[in-house]
């Protein structure tokens, strides 16, 4: 598994919302773009990368 930590932005009605994700990704294809994308969690930089520390999870930079 590949773990990434994404900063999102969302768009909606003229307004922005900007939050993080811990998303895992189960390979990498051949012309390099990660497969499988599923979100872990959702929320602050902090939160996100505290999600991380306590279940083990290592970020792939």
């Amino acid at each position: 598994m590949i773990y990434k930590l994404e900063k999102r932005h969302e768009f909606d009605g003229g307004t922005m919302e900007t939050h993080w994700e811990v998303i895992s990704y189960t390979g990498v294809s051949k012309i390099g773009v990660l497969l499988n994308g599923k979100t872990m969690k959702k929320g602050t930089k902090a939160q996100c990368q505290k999600y991380c520390r306590v279940t083990g999870i290592q970020i792939t930079a």
